[in-house]
């Protein structure tokens, strides 16, 4: 499920942050986008995982991601943001946007 040791524990354990699909689907820890969320959220967070949906407003394009905490990415200023239950009904909502994946309205 991570790429490597250092990912998952950092999953578990760490800071909550947002963590992004490799090529392959293993996730790696996405230093940007964490720090970019923490400006926006400083916190306190609890240590709660949470898979989202992130459609960029600009482009459509829509990313799975594992964030460790619901309140780190609550909203986005340039991305709407869809919250579910498990990585399986995250993945399956974006498959239904196609290959690659595009959401041409807002939600």
């Amino acid at each position: 499920m991570f790429c490597s040791p250092f990912d998952e524990a950092l999953a578990h354990q760490g800071p909550p942050g947002v963590f992004l699909p490799d090529p392959e689907g293993a996730l790696r820890f996405h230093p940007s986008w964490t720090r970019d969320a923490w400006g926006r959220a400083p916190g306190p967070h609890a240590l709660e995982w949470s898979w989202q949906l992130f459609r960029d407003r600009g482009t459509g394009y829509v990313q799975v991601a594992l964030v460790t905490s619901p309140s780190l990415v609550a909203e986005h200023p340039r991305m709407d943001v869809r919250v579910f239950p498990s990585r399986e009904a995250a993945e399956a909502a974006r498959a239904a946007y196609g290959s690659p994946p595009l959401a041409s309205d807002p939600w």
